[in-house]
């Protein structure tokens, strides 16, 4: 098989599941996975956030979302206040401040392995992917 037949799609998910797969072993050390160990640093960053904000930003479905946000709030990590939005438990504030060591490390170290022009590749591909994204292909 030649690049030209390589389809985009396909190696972007494989990808996905890689990246994903190093993250979610990260996290899991918390008893979390990597989309909640994201929600409850971002949580941490913006008290009060909505959850119409967080669909928004992580280009996630509500339902996906509410179901990780039901999750949290189960463990006693969230609380949910509709007309104020999105609050950490104490509980949750610590678990969000381990989640956030952990992920600057591994972060730190995925970059320093990939390199700089990788890192600026993926940019640049984000970039243009989001672009088709917006205007329709």
């Amino acid at each position: 098989m030649t690049d030209i037949d390589l389809c985009i799609a396909g190696r972007m998910r494989m990808l996905t599941r890689v990246v994903t797969g190093l993250y979610n072993e990260t996290f899991s050390q918390e008893g979390v996975t990597f989309t909640q160990a994201t929600l409850l640093m971002y949580a941490f960053a913006l008290p009060g956030v909505r959850q119409s904000v967080l669909s928004k930003q992580f280009v996630i479905e509500k339902s996906a979302l509410s179901r990780d946000l039901q999750l949290l709030q189960r463990n006693g990590w969230l609380t949910d206040n509709i007309k104020k939005g999105l609050f950490l438990t104490d509980e949750g504030r610590a678990l969000a401040k381990r989640c956030h060591k952990r992920w600057k490390t591994l972060n730190s170290d995925v970059r320093e392995q990939l390199g700089p022009a990788a890192i600026d590749g993926l940019d640049e591909l984000a970039s243009r992917l989001l672009t088709i994204a917006n205007k329709g292909v």
